[in-house]
């Protein structure tokens, strides 16, 4: 009796552990699909699946290939993404992760994350248009190998160029709130802006090239702030307006920034 209840409690085990495997998480399920996705665009080459299998490649999700153009001179920038979702009763929420390089050595990556509120009202009200809060939140890090610089003021000449390379770190959070409480101006859409950002710079000399480097031409009083690149906070607040008359869509946004530096800087 005693074996019997053993052998049996194994086999429950090992379909409770079976059941439990195949049962995909959200994650894992959508990457199977895209798996199969790539393969029935991908699997069979000809030339006629070509622009087909391209499609897929870098516009599927979660995983595709990212392409973008990289600041002038820097080149064409390819790289892989990585977006994700998932919504609750009142929230939608997005995930997107990138990185692209380029021949040129630039390169940028980020991480970005999105927040839609969408509250359930116990009454809901029946609007024109669907006023959602919006936050933001983001880190990116590009590094350019090849910047241009001739020089300050309008005087600048083509015998001042030089060449540097620069990276920047950007971490930051921007607001979307839209002001719709108030019936009388609803009509306006109008919306309050907010942003909260971190930026942290690097200034590099740019060698070997037949243009010279920017330390060999220039100093901090001809170029301020090229021995030293402190990093600085940037707020920003603003209003933003889309009022709609008939078919015509209007979009007016006034902003504020405001520039913070640990030390006095250029």
């Amino acid at each position: 009796m005693s074996s019997t209840f053993n052998h049996l409690s194994l086999i429950a085990v090992f379909l409770l552990g079976a059941s439990a495997f195949a049962q995909e998480s959200p994650l894992r399920g959508e990457l199977r699909r895209e798996g199969e996705r790539v393969s029935d665009a991908c699997g069979a080459f000809s030339f006629k699946s070509v622009p087909g299998c391209a499609y897929t490649l870098f516009t599927d999700h979660p995983l595709h290939i990212a392409a973008g153009s990289m600041p002038p001179q820097n080149g064409f920038g390819l790289g892989g993404a990585f977006v994700w979702s998932k919504n609750t009763r009142n929230w939608r929420m997005s995930w997107d992760f990138d990185a692209v390089g380029a021949f040129s050595g630039s390169w940028r990556a980020g991480g970005y994350m999105k927040m839609v509120h969408t509250p359930h009202p116990a009454k809901p009200q029946i609007r024109a248009t669907h006023p959602y809060t919006v936050f933001n939140f983001y880190a990116q890090t590009i590094s350019l190998n090849k910047l241009n610089f001739f020089g300050l003021g309008n005087d600048t000449t083509l015998a001042g160029k030089s060449l540097l390379g620069m990276s920047e770190r950007i971490v930051g959070a921007s607001a979307i709130k839209p002001v719709f409480e108030w019936a009388a101006i609803r009509w306006l859409n109008l919306a309050l802006l907010g942003e909260i950002n971190g930026r942290f710079i690097d200034i590099r000399g740019k060698h070997g090239q037949s243009v010279p480097s920017i330390e060999t031409l220039y100093t901090d009083a001809t170029a301020p702030g090229l021995s030293s690149q402190p990093g600085f906070a940037q707020l920003g607040e603003g209003l933003r307006i889309k009022p709609a008359i008939g078919n015509l869509q209007l979009n007016y946004m006034g902003k504020f920034q405001q520039f913070f530096a640990p030390s006095s800087s250029h």
